[in-house]
Formats: C-alpha cells, sequence, structure tokens
C-alpha cells in the first residue's frame, strides 16, 4: 500500500524561554492510504499537528509530505477537513455552504453526502440552529465535500449519541470504499472502524506506536484494567487514573501496550 502522510522530525514550541511548551518534540512517522488512525490523549500535539497539515500554522522544523508532496506544494483543494471546534457562520445553510464546497472542489456531491450522512432533515436549516449531532454529521460531509483525496476528521464521533455515531462511522466507510478516500481519523478515543491500514500513537508530543499494514490488526483494543475500573480504548481517562496514583493492572493491546503504558507513567510524574 502506497504511503500517504509522511512526518519527518517535525517538532512544534508555543511560548518561550521558561513558559515554552513543546507540543511537537522530533515526531517521525507514516500512514499509508486507505483509512488510518493518529491517536493519543489530550495534550499529545494531534491537535497541533493537524492544524500544521492544515496550514494553520508552521512548524519549528521538519517536514510532511501528502502523497509525496511536500506539505507546501500540495493544494489543499485535494484535502477536506473536519475541526472539533470549528469556526462557522452560525447563518450559513447546510444544504447551500456543501454545495459551495463541492463546487470549490470540482464536483458537486452534494445529494449524495446530505443522504449518507442523515442531513435531509436538516438541509435548509443555519449552522447555528443545529445540535450538537447534526453539527458533527455536518462537519464531517463537509470535509468529504467534492470528493478531496484526502479527508482529516478531528474527533468526528465526540458528543454525539450512538445513532449518529454509528451513521457518521458507516458513511466516513462507504464513500471511502466507493471513492477510494483516504481517512484520517484524529481521536483520543479507538473506534473500532472495520478496516484500519495504518495508524500512529502520541503521548508527549512524542511517537510511541506506528503500526502499519498486518501490524494493524493486533491492535484491535486498547483496555486498561485498574483495581476499579476498566477503561477500554480511551487513553486521556486512563492518563487520568495514573495521575491519580492508580496502577494499571494489566494492559490488554497486543503489539504496543509495553510503550504505551511506559509512557504514560513517565508522563504521569512530570
Amino acid at each position: 500500500m502506497r504511503q500517504l502522510l509522511e512526518v519527518s522530525d517535525l517538532s512544534k514550541t508555543y511560548g518561550r524561554e521558561k513558559s515554552a511548551v513543546k507540543a511537537l518534540d522530533s515526531v517521525t512517522f507514516t500512514l499509508t492510504e486507505g483509512i488510518s488512525y493518529i491517536l493519543g490523549p489530550n495534550g499529545s500535539g494531534k491537535s497541533t499537528l493537524i492544524k500544521i497539515i492544515a496550514k494553520l500554522i508552521r512548524s519549528d522544523s521538519g517536514e510532511v509530505r501528502i502523497e509525496g508532496k511536500p506539505l507546501p506544494e500540495y493544494p489543499l483543494q485535494k484535502a477536506g477537513f473536519a475541526f472539533e471546534r470549528p469556526v462557522l457562520h452560525p447563518r450559513l445553510k447546510v444544504g447551500e455552504y456543501l454545495m459551495e464546497v463541492a463546487e470549490y472542489r470540482g464536483e458537486d456531491n452534494t445529494e449524495d453526502l446530505i443522504e449518507l450522512f442523515g442531513l435531509e432533515s436538516v438541509r435548509k436549516r443555519r449552522f447555528g440552529e443545529l445540535s450538537m449531532g447534526y453539527k458533527r454529521r455536518f462537519l464531517v460531509a463537509v470535509a468529504f465535500a467534492g470528493y478531496p483525496r484526502v479527508v482529516f476528521l478531528d474527533e468526528p464521533f465526540s458528543n454525539v449519541d450512538i445513532i449518529a455515531k454509528t451513521e457518521i462511522m458507516e458513511g466516513i466507510q462507504t464513500v471511502q470504499k466507493e471513492r477510494g478516500i483516504s481517512v484520517v481519523v484524529v481521536s483520543h478515543v479507538f473506534d473500532n472502524l472495520p478496516k484500519i491500514d495504518s495508524l500512529v500513537v502520541l503521548y508527549g508530543g512524542k511517537v510511541i506506536a506506528n503500526p502499519v499494514g498486518k501490524a494493524v490488526k493486533l491492535l484491535k483494543k486498547v483496555r486498561f484494567i485498574f483495581e476499579d475500573e476498566t477503561v477500554e480504548n480511551d487513553l486521556t481517562r486512563a492518563v487520568e487514573l495514573i495521575r491519580k496514583g492508580k496502577d494499571p493492572r494489566e494492559v490488554e493491546c497486543a503489539g504496543i501496550e509495553e510503550s504505551i503504558i511506559e509512557l504514560l507513567r513517565e508522563g504521569s510524574k512530570s
């Protein structure tokens, strides 16, 4: 499988001197075409990474390549983004905005997306009038408008009920399979999609695992078993418990469990 995203020695620091915070520390990894994950707890550097890829901020050093092209040369018209906290005008209308983005990218697939992501009942409503669940559906649909070559989805399943989550996941899988669009899900929760081709696990601005291809099949679940609680696929909650002095009795995660738990423990002491 061909490489989609190549990140090499990427670093980003916010602030200066004593107040400096290193969000990304010489991050290097590769994701392949298909469906991939950028996984990590809050504060791991995921948001900074996606902002760099979207050309919203610049890295201090390092390189990003998409489909073999250096990031500055890659046209963002070919990439779709759905951010967890978007800045969209509350009065824009669902159907009209989808059409505008689709036409900008060169192919009007508005009707397909409205059907795929269950937006028919709100197509004439304004963004500010939508519930959180419908906002999330809409944002994911916008990312796929015009069928870009790659889509980056930042926490696409957050703050939605199980019905919306299921329909969003089904929509993602359908459009990815039918159109061959590469999808990168950025999340602190590992929601198991049936087909995952590669992933990277971040913690504290560093890469602690980057399984690709067959190695991904070993990582079906990340389960932390504590004395009084079992945390499944939620690294943020696991970090919270470890920082409170609770050590997991067991970590079920074939292939990378030792790396994850070692770095989580180190992070809890800092």
